[in-house]
């Protein structure tokens, strides 16, 4: 027979492959009343140079298209402790970037007693790093996913005075529309979202910014799309992830009226990616000439490597490619741009 593990059970799963009198068995306990494991296990990673940190699980917010709350909890974050006992963990074993996620990471800490948050975190982190350095070139730290309602000025100043801190903001607007951010769930307008990328800008020069939005959301008239044309061209963000409306019975938007066709959210889509991928390839081409730190991460073939920059972010990014006949995989090197794409550059090490 089979066993149904829910999300707050995933720690049964070996129990539940190797031990007859578990066949059966339906554990669904509530993901938020679980405690957060922090055995300081060492896991297995796809690359042994970069490194994911969840620093919380679950969602405490409500945003009418998502079912994560459901299926997660509330938001539940992790002791700073655990967190930094995992990253020098992860520092000895050679990872020369670590990745900070949670649904909301610009949220963490504030759900703990006593209370906490993402600049005192990143803070110790890079302290952390600092000391695992045995090569002066200090590790990258970049955190994902943050919230337009929980990014505050402390985190700002932190990534502007710590260099080990990647200066890349990923935080998801979902539109700009102001009565679709109210449908979304949303508690802010678009005059926030301006005066925070603005600000973001105005604190940390030179800040990657990456969102992610929403088309063909119920209730998105032709106008509202026009709107978040109009923002996109406005921000100009370095990164833009671009999702069609995804529906649900089980989401509390499925029950709101005018709903989109698949075929125009499709039109909204390809829309917004023409005019960000013009965005994105006038925003390269102005590092042609100059040399940037990259970490090297494969060498598809001869005479040809992949890495990264600071500003791009592994798997949702663009890529550099590297003109060169030896590199160390896994290690940071200068290279110098000598041509881009429209979401890629190219170089040699300088």
């Amino acid at each position: 027979m089979d066993v149904f593990l829910g999300t707050g059970a995933f720690d049964k799963i070996i129990d539940a492959a190797s031990e007859v009198d578990m066949q059966g068995a339906c554990l669904l306990p509530a993901p938020g009343q679980e405690p957060l494991r922090d055995d300081g296990l060492s896991r297995l990673r796809p690359t042994p140079h970069m490194a994911y940190v969840k620093i919380a699980e679950g969602c405490s917010r409500s945003c009418t298209y998502c079912v994560i709350p459901k299926l997660r909890g509330p938001r539940l974050s992790r002791m700073p402790d655990n967190i930094v006992n995992e990253v020098q963990l992860l520092l000895q074993s050679g990872v020369r970037e670590l990745v900070l996620v949670a649904q909301d990471t610009t949220a963490y800490g504030r759900d703990l007693e006593p209370a906490s948050d993402l600049a005192s975190l990143l803070t110790r982190i890079e302290s952390a790093a600092r000391e695992s350095n045995q090569d002066k070139t200090p590790p990258w730290i970049r955190f994902l996913y943050g919230h337009p309602e929980s990014i505050g000025e402390s985190v700002l100043e932190t990534v502007a005075s710590l260099p080990a801190i990647c200066p890349y903001f990923d935080i998801p607007v979902q539109h700009a529309a102001d009565h679709l951010l109210k449908r979304m769930g949303r508690h802010y307008c678009k005059a926030d979202l301006i005066q925070l990328f603005e600000r973001i800008r105005s604190t940390v020069p030179g800040a990657a910014l990456r969102t992610t939005v929403i088309v063909g959301f119920p209730g998105e008239s032709d106008e509202d799309a026009a709107e978040l044309k109009e923002f996109v061209e406005h921000v100009r963000f370095d990164h833009l992830g671009i999702f069609r409306y995804s529906d649900s019975e089980d989401l509390p938007s499925h029950r709101l009226p005018n709903h989109v066709s698949t075929e125009l959210a499709e039109e909204r889509y390809h829309t917004l990616m023409a005019i960000q991928a013009d965005i994105s390839r006038k925003t390269n081409e102005k590092y042609i000439g100059e040399t940037l730190r990259v970490l090297v991460e494969e060498k598809p073939e001869e005479n040809l490597f992949i890495g990264r920059t600071a500003f791009q972010a592994p798997e949702v990014d663009g890529i550099t490619y590297i003109n060169a006949s030896r590199l160390d995989i896994g290690t940071f090197t200068n290279v110098t741009i000598t041509d881009s794409y429209e979401y890629d550059l190219v170089g040699e090490p300088a």
